[in-house]
C-alpha cells in the first residue's frame, strides 16, 4: 500500500500544492489502493489531479481518455513543465506520428499518454498497444458513456473493451456533472465491478446566482462591464454571429475586451485564451467552446446571453468563476425567444441518415487525399452550416471519418456506412427534456441555488440561500461585501486567528445543519458519523463557529477525527448560516 507520506510528497515535489482540496487525497489513496474508482467532483475541484498524481507513482503507463483535443493538449504542456514525461494522440497529427508515439510508449519514455475514444474504434490501434505495461487507465468526462448524460459520446462505448483488452488495469472515471441514473451507467458500461464512489459537493456557496430579464441584453451587459470595469469575466452566447456582435459592441466602447468561438484558426483561440488567462483582457465573449482547462481562479462573474441548452452545461460554464473563493456573479439573461433557440440548435446537432450518407460519398470520392471541410460547406449551398458540421461530427463520433488540419479523411478505406437515423437521434429526446428543465430553471420562484442541488441529487441543509435573485440576492454593494468578507477566507489557512471560545454553548440551528452535512459525509464514504465528528466535537465547532481550517483545526480535539479531511465542506455551512444571520 502506498503511504500517504509518499503522495504528499509527490504533490508538493511535482505540483508545488502543499494540501489537498476537499476529496482528492481519498480518491489518490483509493486508487493507489488498487480499487475501481468513481469520482463525481464539480467544476474547479482538481479532478485532474486525481490522476496525474497516482501516474506518477504506478510503474507502468497511464491512459487518459478525454474527449477534447484542446484539452488534453493543455495538460501535456502543463505536464511537460513540470518535467513530467507524456504525450498525447488524437486525430489531429498524423498516422506516422501517432506509430513514432506508441513506439515511445513501448521504450517506456512516458508516463501518461493521452487518447481520444473515437481511437478505440481501430482493432489495429489496440493491437499496438499489445505488450505495453498500462498500470492504470482514467475515463475523463465519464458522463460522454451515458446516453442521459448532455454530451454522449458513441466512442466511450468502446472503453470496456480496452479495458479488456488491457488486462483490466485499475480504472477510475471523472465527471463534473451526473445525475443518479448517469452514474449508473458509467458503472455498468465500464464494469467497475466493486467500485468506490466519491461524490463531491455541488454547493459553491460564493457563487450568487440570478436570473435577468433586460428589455436591451447587449444594453445590460455593456452597462454590467463599465459598472464592473477591469474584473476578469466571461460572456457566454449561443451562436458566432452573436459573439462577434457582443465583441463588436465592447471593443468600439473601449473595453478590453477578447472573443472565442471555433470559427477562429487554432491559433487565433489559443491567443486570446492566453492573453485571457494572463489579464492582458478583462472580458471574453464566447460560445461554450470556450473554458475547458482555463486556470484563472479570479473570474468574478459570468453573463449567460442566451439561456444554455442544460443545467449541466450552465453548471459546469459557471463553475469557472470564483475560484479563488471570493464572491463571484453567475447571471443568466433570460428571454423566451432563447427556448425556441436552443431547440433549434439542438435538432442542428441530428442530421438526416440521407445528409451523412452524401457527405460521407464525397469524403469516400476525394481518396486519400481527403477534403477541405471548406469546400465540403460550399459543396451544400442550400443546407444549413451547422447541420453540415453535424453531419461531419456524427462520421467522426462513429470513426467513419477524421478531421486533421480541418480537411476530412475518410478513417478505413472500403467501408460502408452503417449508421442509422435511429443511432443518430438516440439523444435527442434526452437534450429536449435537459432543455425543460433548465426553462423551468429560468422559471423557478423558489430558490436558485436549492433548485441546482437538488437537480445534481444533493440534499440541500437550507430552503433559502440568502444569494440569488429569488431569496433577495447580494446584488447591492453593502450586502456582496458582507458576504465577500465571510467568504473571501474560506481557503486561507495563514490568517490570524482567535484563540478564546466566542460562545459558552453551541448554536442548535447550527449544530443541526451540521450534523446534516455529517450525515451527507457518512452516506458518501461509509466511514461511521462518530469517526467524521461525534455529536461533542460538533458541539465544540457550532460554539466556536469557525470561518478558515486555522480556526477549525486549533479547536482542541478536532485532530483527531476523520473529519478534519472534510473541513471545508463543515465550513461551507458555516458561512451560510453566518450570512444568513447577517442579511436578515
Amino acid at each position: 500500500m502506498i503511504q500517504s507520506k509518499t503522495v504528499t510528497q509527490y504533490l508538493s515535489q511535482y505540483f508545488g500544492f502543499e494540501s489537498f482540496r476537499p476529496g482528492q487525497q481519498q480518491v489518490i489513496e483509493s486508487i493507489l489502493q488498487g480499487n475501481q474508482t468513481v469520482a463525481i467532483f464539480p467544476t474547479g475541484s482538481g479532478k485532474s489531479l486525481c490522476y496525474q498524481l497516482p501516474a506518477l507513482i504506478f510503474p507502468g503507463i497511464t491512459i487518459v481518455i478525454s474527449p477534447l483535443i484542446s484539452l488534453m493538449k493543455d495538460q501535456v504542456d502543463q505536464l511537460s513543465e513540470r518535467g513530467i514525461p507524456c504525450t498525447f494522440i488524437s486525430s489531429i497529427i498524423s498516422e506516422k506520428e501517432i506509430n513514432n508515439r506508441i513506439q515511445k510508449m513501448k521504450q517506456g519514455k512516458y508516463k501518461i499518454v493521452y487518447i481520444a475514444p473515437e481511437r478505440f474504434y481501430s482493432e489495429q490501434f489496440i493491437d499496438a498497444l499489445k505488450g505495453i505495461n498500462i498500470s492504470f487507465i482514467a475515463v475523463d468526462e465519464a458522463h460522454c458513456i451515458s446516453q442521459w448524460g448532455h454530451n454522449f459520446r458513441p466512442a466511450y462505448l468502446k472503453i470496456k473493451d480496452f479495458i479488456e483488452k488491457t488486462g483490466n488495469p485499475v480504472v477510475a472515471a471523472f465527471t463534473a456533472t451526473a445525475s443518479r441514473r448517469v452514474q449508473q451507467d458509467i458503472v455498468r458500461l465500464l464494469n467497475l465491478n466493486n467500485h468506490k464512489m466519491f461524490v463531491g459537493s455541488f454547493d459553491r456557496p460564493n457563487l450568487e446566482f440570478r436570473i435577468e430579464r433586460p428589455r436591451n441584453k447587449q444594453m445590460y451587459i455593456f452597462k454590467y462591464i463599465r459598472k464592473n470595469a477591469g474584473k476578469p469575466g466571461i460572456i457566454y452566447a449561443a451562436t458566432r454571429k452573436q459573439v462577434e456582435e457582443l465583441y463588436q459592441l465592447l471593443y468600439n466602447n473601449g473595453i478590453s475586451v477578447g472573443m472565442y468561438h471555433a470559427g477562429l484558426s487554432s491559433e487565433d483561440r489559443n491567443l486570446v485564451q492566453e492573453a485571457f488567462s494572463q489579464g492582458k483582457i478583462s472580458v471574453m465573449v464566447a460560445t461554450n467552446a470556450f473554458g475547458m482547462g482555463i486556470d484563472k481562479s479570479d473570474i468574478r462573474y459570468i453573463i449567460h446571453y442566451n439561456m444554455p441548452r442544460s443545467i449541466e452545461y450552465y453548471y459546469q460554464e459557471v463553475g469557472r468563476a470564483g475560484r479563488d473563493g471570493k464572491l463571484a456573479s453567475c447571471i443568466l439573461l433570460y428571454s423566451e425567444s432563447d427556448y425556441y433557440l436552443n431547440r433549434f440548435l439542438i435538432g442542428g446537432n441530428y442530421p438526416p441518415i440521407k445528409l451523412v450518407q452524401s457527405v460521407y460519398n464525397r469524403v469516400i470520392r476525394a481518396g486519400s487525399r481527403g477534403i477541405r471541410l471548406e469546400t465540403l460547406l460550399k459543396s451544400y449551398a442550400n443546407v444549413p452550416k451547422q447541420l453540415i458540421h453535424s453531419s461531419v461530427r456524427k462520421l467522426v463520433e462513429y470513426n467513419y471519418v477524421q478531421v486533421r488540419r480541418r480537411i476530412v479523411y475518410r478513417f478505413l478505406a472500403g467501408r460502408e456506412l452503417e449508421l442509422t437515423q435511429e443511432d443518430i437521434d438516440k439523444h435527442k429526446e434526452v437534450e429536449f427534456e435537459k432543455l425543460e428543465k433548465i426553462m423551468e430553471y429560468c422559471k423557478n420562484k423558489e430558490c436558485l441555488r436549492y433548485y441546482i442541488l437538488d437537480y445534481f441529487n444533493e440534499v440541500p441543509t437550507f430552503t433559502r440561500c440568502g444569494n440569488c435573485s429569488v431569496c433577495g440576492s447580494a446584488a447591492d454593494g453593502t450586502k456582496k461585501k458582507i458576504i465577500d468578507d465571510l467568504l473571501a477566507n474560506i481557503l486561507n489557512t495563514s490568517s490570524e486567528v482567535e484563540d478564546s471560545r466566542e460562545a459558552k454553548e453551541a448554536d442548535d440551528i447550527l449544530l443541526k445543519n451540521l450534523k446534516m452535512v455529517r450525515e451527507k459525509i457518512v452516506k458518501r464514504t461509509g466511514i461511521p458519523g462518530c469517526r467524521v465528528f461525534d455529536d461533542n466535537m460538533l458541539e465544540e465547532i457550532a460554539a466556536v463557529k469557525p470561518v478558515t481550517r486555522k480556526q477549525m483545526l486549533k479547536i482542541d480535539g478536532v485532530q483527531h477525527f476523520k473529519g478534519q479531511h472534510y473541513a471545508d465542506e463543515f465550513l461551507v455551512e458555516i458561512h451560510r448560516y453566518l450570512s444568513k444571520k447577517t442579511i436578515v
